[in-house]
């Protein structure tokens, strides 16, 4: 363990003195950034270069490694796709490097992540525990590069998106190293507890200047660099790994904070139609904020959640499957009620729309009635039959309805009586809540004729879709309601058709 503790205080050190020149750097070549949207939360510029003081820690530690093999001084350090690593990590970090200073796009930063992935399963440093009875060799390759590539993805962006206070990337990430460590050292695998050590020591030299108030920012060069790291080291530790369940709920139960982020922004921006490469001030950071903490309370919150989720995720040490249901229970229901409490809007909807597959068997009776009674309507010559088709059609979901004629518009109630604008039927009390549903009656032959207006009690779900009623319905109405008009008495229909070539 002593050779540990000296890379991750010499990382730490090292880290500590290069963030201190960079931010100086930066600032004094006005490299600072000030704040550009509602969704940042620093008032002053600040520079955004902190990644560039982890790579160049990291990058001085390997070379470090490499020179001591050579004189013979360490003899542990040998392997070489962990060492190959560097290489695709820097290219991410150039890709983040150039967007903190001049921006780049989504989609580039996109590309870069899936050439690591690629670089990464092309050094052996991939999922190779997906093996499949019947699969080709070819299907089985393609399988695994495909989740190596879409690994990288999701942990690159997952650490970036919680990149949204002072310290909390940074320091939310050495909790999940600190898994990653532990099982490295339990599996035998001192290259990667290695690696960890070095890339958790640069972090903590960083986090010094980066706590609130921080004097200097991660960048999306450190969170993409952190985020490939995490992502690769992972995936090395997963190697020649026979059990399945611990390869993918290990770092998924240590990743929980940014990967539960992760989900919740790509879900929410796909509910809600917005881009999922956009930015916004919805996340789980900008929830607490907005429910009245500070930065540091939040920043400690979400600590104490990375802190609880890399303790649980220790539990897969062990092989008893028994003891992996009450965790994967918690962490499930500690997201479900942590979701619920934030109040997303969009989940709501969400939970609205998995109700309404569970109804839809209900949604297509009510659906199937509309369309039933547009088929009658259209055959209809008479406001009785119209009454009736319209209660038969509308009573699972409404209280009733009201016609009421455009101004100059007359119709027959009953063979033997006045002609009226207005025809009505409820079959439900009034309720002191109701909501009332108005569609325009546009009759091909007369233009506009009225409105049917229908009665809805308010907190009843609506299981009909409206456009039903919009389109199927009100159109068979207007036939309906074209016919009643043309059989009424013949002094009405003269002077409707007094009124109409006055018109023309």
């Amino acid at each position: 363990m002593f050779k540990y503790a000296v890379t991750l205080f010499a990382g730490a050190l090292i880290a500590t003195g290069l963030t201190k020149i960079v931010r100086d750097f930066a600032i004094s070549k006005g490299f600072a950034v000030g704040p550009s949207s509602a969704r940042h939360i620093h008032q002053s510029p600040i520079p955004r270069l902190g990644g560039v003081a982890i790579f160049f820690t990291f990058l001085i530690g390997c070379t470090g490694y490499i020179l001591a093999r050579q004189f013979g001084l360490v003899h542990e350090f040998k392997n070489i796709p962990l060492l190959q690593m560097v290489f695709p990590a820097a290219l991410l970090f150039g890709v983040g490097l150039l967007d903190d200073l001049k921006g780049v796009s989504a989609l580039t930063k996109l590309l870069a992540q899936i050439a690591g992935g690629a670089w990464l399963y092309s050094l052996g440093l991939r999922f190779v525990c997906l093996h499949f009875d019947g699969a080709s060799s070819f299907v089985t390759n393609i399988l695994c590069l495909s989740l190596t590539i879409l690994w990288v993805i999701v942990v690159c962006n997952a650490i970036n998106l919680i990149d949204g206070l002072d310290g909390l990337a940074a320091g939310a990430t050495l909790f999940s190293m600190a898994t990653i460590f532990t099982f490295a050292m339990v599996d035998g695998r001192h290259g990667v507890a290695l690696f960890i050590a070095l890339l958790a020591g640069a972090n903590l030299g960083f986090l010094i200047f980066n706590f609130n108030p921080a004097s200097i920012f991660l960048g999306d060069s450190g969170s993409l660099f952190i985020g490939f790291m995490i992502g690769g080291l992972v995936m090395a530790e997963s190697q020649r790994q026979p059990n399945v369940a611990r390869v993918v709920l290990v770092p998924v139960i240590s990743l929980a904070l940014p990967l539960t982020d992760l989900g919740i922004t790509v879900l929410r921006r796909f509910l809600s139609g917005h881009s999922l490469f956009g930015a916004d001030r919805e996340h789980i950071h900008h929830k607490l904020l907005d429910a009245g903490l500070t930065q540091r309370q939040v920043v400690y919150v979400l600590y104490t959640i990375s802190a609880t989720c890399a303790v649980a995720s220790l539990i897969f040490l062990q092989p008893n499957r028994l003891a992996w249901i009450p965790v994967l229970a918690l962490v499930l229901l500690f997201i479900f009620f942590l979701v619920r409490k934030l109040g997303y809007q969009e989940f709501s909807e969400f939970a609205r729309f998995g109700l309404r597959i569970t109804e839809q068997k209900r949604i297509a009776a009510s659906n199937i009635a509309v369309r039933r009674a547009s088929a009658q309507l259209q055959r209809t010559y008479n406001t009785a039959a119209i009454v009736d088709v319209l209660e038969d059609g509308m009573r699972t979901d409404f209280n009733g309805f009201e016609i009421i004629l455009a101004e100059g518009y007359m119709i027959g109630a009953e063979m033997d009586s006045a002609p009226t604008n207005t025809i009505e039927r409820a079959w439900v009390l009034s309720s002191s809540q109701r909501m009332v549903l108005t569609v325009a009656l546009e009759s091909s032959i007369y233009g506009h004729i009225g409105y049917l207006s229908l009665e809805h009690t308010v907190g009843r779900r609506l299981m009909v879709d409206t456009e039903l009623l919009q389109n199927d319905l009100a159109n068979a109405l207007c036939i309906a309601l074209e016919h009643c008009l043309l059989s009424t008495s013949s002094s009405s229909l003269n002077r409707e058709r007094t009124r109409l070539t006055h018109r023309a």
